[in-house]
Parts: C-alpha cells; sequence; structure tokens
C-alpha cells in the first residue's frame, strides 16, 4: 500500500511531490493487474492517469512547488 503525501512534500522523502507518489501507485497497479491476469483496458487506465497527473501538476505548479 502505497502513501500519499498530503502536503507538497512526503515526510519520508522530502523531494517527492504527490505526482511522483501517484505515479508510483498507477505504475505498481498496473503491474499488479497484469500479474493477475483481470480484465484491463490498459489505454482508458492510463489516460485517465494521464489526466489525474495532469492536475495535480497544475496543483503542485500554483502551491509553487
Amino acid at each position: 500500500m502505497i502513501k500519499f503525501p498530503f502536503s507538497l512534500k512526503s515526510k519520508d522523502d522530502p523531494n517527492e511531490r504527490p505526482s511522483a507518489a501517484f505515479t508510483a501507485y498507477c505504475d505498481a497497479e498496473l503491474e499488479r493487474l497484469r500479474d493477475a491476469g483481470e480484465v484491463l483496458d490498459e489505454p482508458r487506465f492510463k489516460a485517465a492517469m494521464d489526466l489525474a497527473l495532469a492536475r495535480l501538476r497544475v496543483i503542485e505548479k500554483e502551491a509553487g512547488a
């Protein structure tokens, strides 16, 4: 299980941003789904991930991180 930093900096890694934590989580989840053999619409998964990342990066930029 991954912990998402709720501030712009994680307590574990001062240079890690929420978008980096989210990317790591998505990559791990994508790999888990592939390994489990579950039906997965990978293009849709990646499109949703890209949309969420774009929004996170805007928030980070606005906050000056």
